[in-house]
């Protein structure tokens, strides 16, 4: 009884109760998952002060993004259903012994059922656009977002019309977070001019940036990698056709090229993805079959290295996309025409993605996301 007496007392009121330097409780912090996270908002003002602090949500997502072993991901999917308008699912991505295990991720946010189309993702944040021309930066995780006006500019439209292209991501020189917005009209000899606008989510305005001139861009969406955007430029109306990567760094705002990977004859239409902070890309052949690529060190030709060819399982021929690659790159997640599908190369499999809705699918655009406490606000 005297030893529980004594134990029940160690601590006087003359003695503070030791506690872990801050360092070493961020490091611990930042390994545990959100959901325990946002549980831990509540347990003093001081811990709520430090998890809305920007400086940790930047650490949080450093860490996440270079410690993609003990990261999870999520996937957000809006499907455009045939008569019921567009409906969104959110999946849960996490690798298990070198394994995909793709689940429901429960009910997705509120926020997320509006009808809109997914613009792309970054730290934790996702980009949409609503039908009441306005552009919404969504966190799915804390439901906080940020709405502003989206872009137009005044330009005589020729008989080829206009095509819309977007991009979302964030530029470290200034820890900002930016939308791109092509306008791409077509020319002679299937080439474009593209006028481009810039929202800057610091400034919290739209500004006018250089244009560029290339063929077809491919995709409505740019893959956001290495700090910078990337569409798939393609020469498809000119004598030996072919395709190549159209970056925008956002930090200098300046435009580069990237080579694709060399491909066989019958390669006929590139997608763009991006695991793991890697860029991904899938050559689709006329053989409705598809070969999928890896640039292991960006900007670099040499370091594109196939991951898989995938025959697919469906008759007509449709489009892969690339959207996860398990780390030893034996499963991978692909949009396969307007299903997802989780491809096994070990023994050639398909796994579809149940959806929750019937009805026919007429489209489904995806964005794969990291979760964090990021603020949709600067």
């Amino acid at each position: 009884m005297e030893e529980t007496s004594q134990g029940a007392n160690f601590w006087t009121q003359e003695q503070e109760i030791p506690t872990l330097p801050q360092d070493l409780i961020i490091q611990i912090l930042v390994r545990l998952p959100l959901k325990t996270l946002l549980k831990f908002t509540s347990v003093s003002k001081s811990w709520l002060s430090l998890l809305s602090n920007a400086q940790f949500h930047k650490t949080h997502v450093n860490f996440s993004t270079n410690n993609p072993k003990l990261t999870d991901y999520t996937l957000a999917a809006v499907s455009t259903v045939s008569g019921l308008g567009k409906i969104c699912h959110v999946y849960a991505i996490r690798s298990e012994n070198s394994s995909l295990t793709v689940s429901k991720h429960g009910c997705p946010p509120k926020s997320l059922s509006l009808s809109a189309w997914l613009l792309g993702s970054c730290n934790g944040l996702i980009c949409l656009t609503s039908d009441s021309f306005k552009l919404i930066l969504l966190n799915p995780c804390t439901g906080k977002f940020n709405v502003f006006p989206d872009s137009m500019i005044q330009y005589k439209v020729g008989d080829g019309g206009c095509y819309i292209r977007y991009g979302f991501g964030y530029d470290a020189a200034t820890e900002d977070y930016k939308v791109v917005k092509i306008f791409s009209f077509p020319q002679t000899e299937g080439r474009h001019v593209n006028m481009v606008n810039v929202y800057s989510l610091r400034a919290n305005s739209w500004s006018t940036i250089q244009g560029f001139n290339c063929g077809y861009i491919n995709g409505n969406v740019g893959v956001f990698a290495n700090g910078a955007l990337h569409w798939e430029g393609c020469y498809r109306h000119t004598p030996g056709a072919s395709s190549e990567i159209v970056a925008l760094d956002l930090a200098t705002e300046r435009y580069g090229k990237i080579a694709l990977p060399s491909y066989e004859d019958g390669g006929v239409h590139w997608t763009l993805g991006v695991s793991r902070g890697l860029l991904v890309a899938c050559c689709n052949y006329e053989t409705n079959r598809a070969d999928m690529w890896v640039m292991k060190e960006y900007g670099v030709e040499k370091s594109w290295t196939k991951l898989v060819t995938i025959s697919s399982p469906v008759d007509g021929r449709v489009n892969i996309s690339p959207l996860f690659v398990a780390e030893n790159g034996d499963e991978v997640l692909v949009k396969l025409g307007t299903e997802l599908t989780l491809y096994n190369a070990r023994n050639a499999s398909f796994k579809r993605l149940a959806d929750c809705v019937s009805g026919d699918l007429l489209q489904v655009q995806v964005a794969t996301y990291i979760e964090s406490l990021t603020s949709p606000h600067i």
